[in-house]
């Protein structure tokens, strides 16, 4: 029966994805994060670059961690590229002792045609390499120490880890900070260690000047870090996550918040996967290039919410063929997609465990379920408007 096969198809993509999520989590659990040890002790000059469209809210603290780095001062400038900005940003940015670049180009705006334009300039100044961070995020104070001997062992392309500063906040910010502990330790952590594909995440990135000549920025889509970890690896280049070196934000603590910024890199995310993770697997597994089709899967698969909304669609599906075509099929679509849902429940339990069982977080912890809820409707919504191109828009603060 069709409905049967429909909720087969559903059942194993799902059921692939949940085991994947584990194989990792048991990987990142029982194997230990070697950090390279190099002689070398701050070798590389850095440019760091933070992209500011209107940030004058929060670029000072940015730009406050930036000058609290634990790496000799004359290694390292900072640049703020205020993008169409109409509030402060660029005085801040000046009084704050960065050098501000201004551009404006209201017909290209973005983050992505910012950072390209401003590569243009800062790399004819000689920098090693080049950190990308966000104006509402800090680097921690030892992150260009872990750079430079990741630099000095000879990777090219660094991702950082990006952590939670307020999980306890509010239920929006403890169930992102749970999701992003469990991104960041149990699926890019032992996947690079692995050596499989890790997408870039928008801040706390880390390219060396090789790379961006040899592969200039050309991503100016709503999730141009995925973007360009596809160029990157169509070059032969691999992003190495770095869990040593940290990029503190403040993450939404309102539903508003969740709503903007979750639908935004939801519905960007659904179109990319729509138009390249399948013909990269397709390719992967033709040219025996298993990298390749890895990072096709992980476009599917970091879209957890996508994934556990397919979930619960199976679910769905299953009770349907159970309703429409009753017999053992239908039964054991219906119970294997209910365990799944359960093992998924089990996957956030283990990441709520890693960050913290402390008093206070328990109370956060039983009210997770209506904030995934709530995710889930944002994914749904997401998907059926993912093939209409949307613009930025901010994150209300």
């Amino acid at each position: 029966m069709l409905i049967q096969a429909l909720a087969s198809a559903f059942l194993l993509v799902a059921l692939a994805a949940c085991l994947y999520y584990w194989f990792l989590a048991v990987v990142g659990l029982r194997i230990p994060h070697p950090v390279p040890e190099t002689g070398r002790g701050a070798g590389h000059r850095f440019a760091i670059l933070i992209p500011a469209h209107n940030e004058e809210a929060g670029l000072a603290q940015a730009l406050n961690s930036c000058s609290q780095l634990d790496y000799p001062p004359e290694k390292y400038c900072v640049y703020v590229i205020a993008d169409n900005c109409t509030d402060r940003t660029a005085a801040i940015a000046r009084a704050q002792g960065a050098i501000c670049l201004e551009r404006h180009d209201p017909e290209r705006p973005g983050k992505g045609q910012a950072l390209a334009w401003a590569l243009e300039l800062v790399l004819p100044e000689g920098p090693d390499a080049v950190v990308i961070l966000d104006a509402d995020c800090c680097l921690d104070v030892q992150a260009l120490r872990a750079f430079d001997r990741r630099l000095a062992a000879g990777e090219q392309v660094l991702q950082a880890k990006y952590v939670a500063s307020n999980p306890d906040a509010s239920l929006v910010s403890y169930v992102a900070g749970v999701g992003n502990l469990v991104e960041n330790d149990l699926f890019y952590a032992p996947k690079s260690q692995l050596g499989l594909a890790v997408l870039l995440r928008g801040t706390g990135m880390v390219f060396h000047r090789e790379v961006l000549e040899c592969c200039p920025w050309q991503a100016n889509s709503i999730v141009e870090d995925a973007e360009h970890t596809l160029q990157l690896t169509a070059a032969g280049i691999r992003v190495h996550f770095v869990p040593e070196a940290r990029v503190l934000s403040d993450f939404p603590v309102q539903r508003r918040q969740l709503l903007v910024q979750r639908s935004r890199w939801i519905g960007g995310t659904f179109r990319l996967c729509c138009q390249r993770a399948l013909p990269w697997m397709v390719q992967g597994a033709l040219r025996n290039d298993w990298v390749r089709f890895d990072l096709g899967w992980t476009l599917l698969a970091a879209a957890r919410s996508m994934v556990l909304l397919q979930l619960l669609l199976t679910v769905l599906l299953g009770g349907l063929s159970v309703w429409l075509a009753p017999g053992r099929v239908s039964w054991i679509i219906l119970g294997l997609g209910c365990g799944l849902v359960g093992l998924q429940g089990l996957y956030f339990a283990l990441g709520a465990l890693l960050l913290g069982l402390k008093k206070s977080r328990l109370r956060l912890l039983v009210g997770s379920p209506g904030i995934i809820a709530e995710l889930l409707w944002i994914a749904c919504r997401s998907v059926l408007s993912g093939w209409r191109k949307a613009g930025w828009e901010r994150t209300p603060r």
